[in-house]
């Protein structure tokens, strides 16, 4: 073992069980933890097995109810609407979350779920649940129209369903105790209705269960004593307390410390975080432009007033060696690494082991794990395309070929970096041609906008898997479909496949699918694409103009860039808003914030009629005859999709026996994740 983390991998102790190290995966919504029926499923056991096969001291799976509330989430009514904060939670609708923790058919999933878990070493617990507002149940703490996912008011729990519930908890337990599982966590944040019961805000009752921090905590107490009543002290007992409210008029770190000295030994664990669901996700899986840590003022002065309870810090760990000095610091006792575990399960043994650098990053775009669980798909990973597919693609399922074979890839990009690093593995000889002078395509130059240099790690990683693995990488090779080149690369690599990951480009003239024309005077010489600015290092002029038909990063990106550079910039896009997908990514909160504070000016339901010279005329997509003119423009920058270099994939068809078109160039402007999942399925059945 690394002398490094000797913290880090020390065991430890939560009640009953004991854990061989300090990293933990906190629960989280994969969109698999059913297979369809709300109950466990045999996605989530492998998906779990594959964490604790990495090494990880505990998994905690999200999130059994404790009370049959899904019919009222179900519902026809409930189905039809529309939440105005987050465009709907699908994920609740689609049978695969949450599972159906109040049902005693909830067992032999669960034991399943242990008998995988257990035969790698890990230890597994169940988060246990009660709805609130955050998944738009009927009944809430209070009649206080603070929905958070459905716009409605919800009706007051009363005393009798407050004993209904703890009594759901203590059954819920049970099942958890009888299945071999080794605990169950209380979930009492992120608008559950422990947490509103918490909550300063949320909280507006006049009886036993409202006011003081006594009476707020009552039915918190009151489940944990049913709890334990039920399982005694033969499986652990931890919970999620909220931390911060992040409203105003909410409670803060330092009475979340209070509560946490009140529940001091009455729990095995804590972990304290921040939040309600929907309002607040941003804050509760944050994307790149918040640093490592940022939950430590809430765990802090937690740490501080416990003695006997065990403190978990959350909060995007992705550094082992941040999570070792966390632990030799007193700072918390385990340190929850969930996205990083997401992104490579192995990363405990690896750095058990000292290899620090063969551990894939994570690059907190948050994009294709609380991305697609936000639409109610199955989660996966964007630089991990094993996630949901550990059972077939998991670790130790990376065959050597029986024949090894010569493979040419022809482009750097994500794609074609890992289908060379997996083609390797396997045993393949793999030569990459490159046309530029850095590796990456368009994931090296998306890691140029400001705050998101992470996306630039999984291509060092990938570079570093390449050089251990002896792949030859050639610079400066503009390959062209011109038939005598073809040939002489042929002659001179004589591969048996050929790979074509060159990528896609933008699209230069406003042609986007909203009204399906190209934008009058897009030839002029002000006009330019997201990769030209990009690949510049300065751009001429002070006032620029971004339209945008995507709704991605590209945008707000490039605008900030720009408006840091001193220059006056508007956005204009044909939608209701910029960066519509991100919301989903939860960026929002972080990313408007930025480019407000950089003065970017956006305007939506807009688009460009016409650019003549420096003049630029827009209008209102819904009602044309809105025109204003923007005289003096020194740039435009059109972003509205992306083309495929597809051209060299006929070009050796014919030629050579294979011959594969992956990732962009396949389906242009496709995301990162897209492209790595091509290039790990194609790598695999060469």
């Amino acid at each position: 073992m690394s002398s490094v983390f000797k913290n880090l991998f020390t065991p430890i102790e939560l009640g009953p069980i004991k854990l061989r190290n300090r990293i933990y995966v906190t629960p989280h919504t994969t969109g698999f933890a059913s297979d369809g029926d709300y109950l466990p499923g045999e996605t989530l056991a492998y998906y779990c097995a594959e964490r604790a096969k990495g090494g990880v001291g505990l998994i905690e799976v999200s999130m059994g109810i404790v009370r049959n509330e899904t019919t009222s989430i179900m519902a026809s009514d409930f189905q039809s609407q529309f939440s105005p904060i987050n465009g709907g939670f699908a994920d609740v609708l689609s049978g695969r979350w949450p599972l159906r923790g109040y049902d005693p058919e909830v067992v032999k999933g669960y034991s399943r779920l242990a008998k995988l878990v257990h035969q790698h070493g890990g230890k597994c617990v169940i988060e246990l649940g009660a709805c609130g507002t955050n998944l738009g149940n009927e009944s809430g703490v209070s009649p206080y129209p603070r929905p958070s996912l459905l716009p409605f008011t919800t009706r007051e729990i009363t005393e009798e369903e407050v004993d209904e519930m703890a009594e759901g908890y203590g059954k819920a337990a049970k099942y958890v105790q009888e299945s071999g599982l080794d605990g169950v966590d209380i979930h009492a944040t992120h608008g559950t209705l422990l947490s509103e019961f918490l909550s300063l805000v949320m909280n507006r009752r006049k009886d036993k269960f409202g006011g003081s921090m006594e009476n707020r905590m009552r039915p918190l107490m009151q489940v944990i004593d049913r709890v334990r009543e039920s399982v005694g002290n033969e499986i652990a007992v931890g919970m999620r307390l909220l931390g911060d409210e992040r409203f105003k008029g909410g409670y803060g770190p330092e009475m979340a410390a209070e509560m946490a000295a009140r529940l001091d030994g009455k729990v095995d664990w804590i972990t304290a975080d921040s939040g309600y669901s929907m309002q607040q996700e941003e804050w509760q899986t944050v994307p790149m432009y918040i640093d490592s840590g940022y939950n430590l003022r809430i765990t802090d002065p937690i740490k501080r007033v416990v003695k006997q309870t065990k403190i978990g810090a959350v909060g995007r760990y992705i550094d082992p060696y941040f999570a070792e000095r966390l632990i030799a610091e007193n700072s918390a006792d385990m340190v929850a690494m969930t996205r990083a575990l997401i992104a490579d399960p192995e990363l405990p043994n690896k750095a058990r082991e000292g290899r620090i650098d063969d551990i894939r990053p994570c690059i907190g775009g948050v994009q294709d794990c609380w991305g697609r669980m936000a639409r109610g798909l199955p989660m996966t990973c964007t630089v991990n395309p094993v996630v949901s597919r550990e059972k077939s693609w998991g670790i130790g399922s990376l065959a050597k070929a029986s024949t090894s074979k010569k493979i040419l890839v022809i482009g750097g990009g994500p794609a074609g970096l890992e289908v060379a690093r997996v083609s390797a593995e396997r045993g393949h000889s793999v030569v990459i041609y490159e046309k530029g002078r850095n590796l990456g395509g368009q994931a090296y130059l998306a890691s140029k906008l400001p705050g998101r240099a992470d996306i630039r790690a999984v291509v060092n990683w990938e570079e570093q898997q390449l050089k251990k693995l002896n792949v030859v990488i050639k610079y400066g090779m503009d390959v062209t479909s011109d038939p005598e080149i073809v040939d002489f690369i042929l002659e001179e690599e004589k591969p048996d496949s050929v790979i074509i990951a060159t990528g896609s480009h933008s699209i230069k003239t406003g042609f986007q699918p909203y009204t399906f024309c190209e934008i009058e005077g897009h030839s002029e010489p002000i006009v330019m694409t997201d990769e030209e600015v990009l690949l510049r290092d300065n751009i001429p002029g002070s006032k620029i103009i971004i339209a945008d038909s995507i709704g991605f990063i590209e945008a707000p990106g490039i605008a900030e860039l720009l408006a840091k550079q001193g220059k006056d910039v508007e956005i204009v896009t044909n939608l209701i808003n910029i960066a519509l997908e991100l919301k989903f990514m939860n960026h929002w909160e972080h990313l408007f914030r930025r480019i407000s504070a950089a003065n970017v000016k956006v305007s939506p339901l807009t688009w460009i009629r016409k650019i003549n010279g420096h003049d630029v005329t827009l209008y209102n997509v819904y009602y044309e005859k809105q025109e204003r003119l923007v005289e003096d423009v020194d740039g435009v920058v059109l972003i509205t999709g992306k083309v495929q270099n597809d051209s060299l994939y006929n070009a050796f068809r014919g030629k050579v026996k294979g011959v594969e078109l992956i990732g962009d160039a396949k389906f242009g402007g496709a995301r990162i994740g897209y492209a790595m999942y091509e290039g790990q399925r194609v790598g695999r059945i060469l």
